[in-house]
């Protein structure tokens, strides 16, 4: 006797679901492509698609064969996270025939490293982002995709800094009544620091970005990166450089997206830029997010408009 597959039943209340699949997967992925080199790391991945009215669920080993597949045609091979995903998500398709869309996500942890003006070597961990989306419409597949990474910095807070600057002006103008001002102007004054998660996000479905250049926007965007390894004299370099370039939350975001539109990548290409500081001074964190286009802000740039 064989039991009825109930997902092939008709469900009581006959509504679509946009996304549903497995998510939390884990891989070992082989050698992912960092720029110039090449590193194995596990990759958590979720894979889904959309669920039409008249369906009760899904077959969810069909959402864990794909990945499993594509990741053994990929073993002991270099590829790029991206590339894995849109594979997945168009055999997420073709495995589901009532289904219109998938998406496939992919996130690991993964490792550089940076020299300090010390000599030492610090090795530093970002996360990087893959996503990908691809839609059916008859026989056509489209798939779009996305890699991006997630770089933790720091951010020096621009407030207080200058509050800072005219509280040590009035103490210092009561014993010097002459270029005081113009002294404080020029010294790293203190101000209240806190790390900041910068995510980047951009679309590589016509173009080809390395993965480690993002690294570079998001590190170059905060007031200054951090660091695992800092010997005082770091330490030191790294507090003052972060004041001279205080930065706000919401400046983190913009400058990551103008850098990213300057990336060789077309006006259409997708920017999804977000900053997250994590506040030293208040309990709770404040979050800037972006979502542009690469034209989108070349033209405002260019025009001196609001995107």
């Amino acid at each position: 006797m064989r039991a009825p597959d109930i997902k092939d039943e008709q469900p009581d209340v006959k509504l679509p679901i946009r996304l549903v699949g497995i998510d939390g997967v884990r891989m070992p992925a082989g050698q992912v492509r960092l720029g110039d080199s090449r590193s194995v790391m596990t990759v958590r991945l979720g894979a889904f698609i959309d669920l039409p009215p008249e369906r009760r669920g899904i077959h969810a080993s069909r959402n864990y064969e794909p990945i499993a597949e594509v990741i053994k045609a990929y073993e002991g091979k270099a590829f790029k996270l991206e590339d894995i995903v849109a594979e997945i998500a168009a055999s997420l398709l073709k495995k589901h025939e009532y289904s219109k869309r998938s998406y496939v996500k992919a996130d690991a942890t993964a490792f550089y490293a940076t020299k300090m003006p010390s000599e030492n070597i610090s090795y530093e961990t970002f996360t990087i982002h893959a996503r990908s989306y691809a839609t059916r419409e008859g026989k056509v597949l489209s798939i779009k995709k996305m890699v991006g990474v997630t770089v933790t910095g720091m951010t020096a807070c621009p407030c207080a800094l200058e509050h800072i600057k005219e509280i040590c002006k009035e103490e210092l103008a009561m014993f010097d009544k002459g270029s005081s001002g113009q002294m404080i102007d020029r010294l790293p004054i203190a101000t209240h620091m806190q790390r900041c998660k910068g995510t980047l996000l951009i679309e590589v479905s016509e173009d080809d970005v390395d993965v480690m250049d993002l690294v570079r926007i998001v590190n170059e965007s905060m007031s200054s990166a951090t660091y695992g390894l800092l010997k005082r004299d770091d330490e030191a370099n790294v507090v003052v450089n972060a004041v001279r370039k205080a930065r706000l939350v919401e400046d983190v975001a913009r400058y990551m997206a103008k850098a990213a539109s300057e990336l060789k990548v077309k006006d259409g290409c997708t920017i999804l830029a977000k900053a997250r500081s994590m506040e030293s001074v208040h309990g709770h964190d404040i979050v800037a997010f972006i979502k542009t286009t690469a034209g989108e802000v070349r033209r405002a740039l260019a025009t001196k408009r609001h995107i």
